[in-house]
């Protein structure tokens, strides 16, 4: 997969480390409908994403799982990590004692 490292484009792929959980994460307080795939995202790369209705896929290792856009973290500028639930986190994990993994290729997509 070819990652598209243009500074500014919102709909290109995106590599980093995903984490389990939400640590230090701003929650958007989606409504319990929105089900248990939820990512957070760092905030420099929020841009004119909306909470609770765009979506996020990660890809690692072959693996893929598609999840709503739920939070905001501040990790730092230029980092391109993501926060994931317990469900979609398990659904990409080598192992179910796996805390992170990486690196992750994720994207919007809408």
């Amino acid at each position: 997969m070819v990652a598209l490292l243009l500074s500014g484009v919102d709909d290109r792929f995106m590599s980093g480390t995903a984490t389990l959980g939400f640590t230090g994460t701003t929650n958007c307080g989606c409504p319990p409908s929105n089900g248990p795939f939820a990512v957070s995202i760092p905030k420099e790369l929020m841009n004119d994403r909306t909470c609770c209705q765009d979506t996020v896929t990660v890809e690692y290792k072959g693996k893929a799982v598609t999840a709503i856009l739920s939070g905001v973290f501040d990790d730092g500028d230029g980092t391109e990590n993501i926060e994931m639930s317990p469900m979609a986190f398990a659904l990409i994990a080598d192992n179910p004692t796996d805390t992170t993994v990486g690196p992750v290729t994720w994207s919007f997509n809408n």
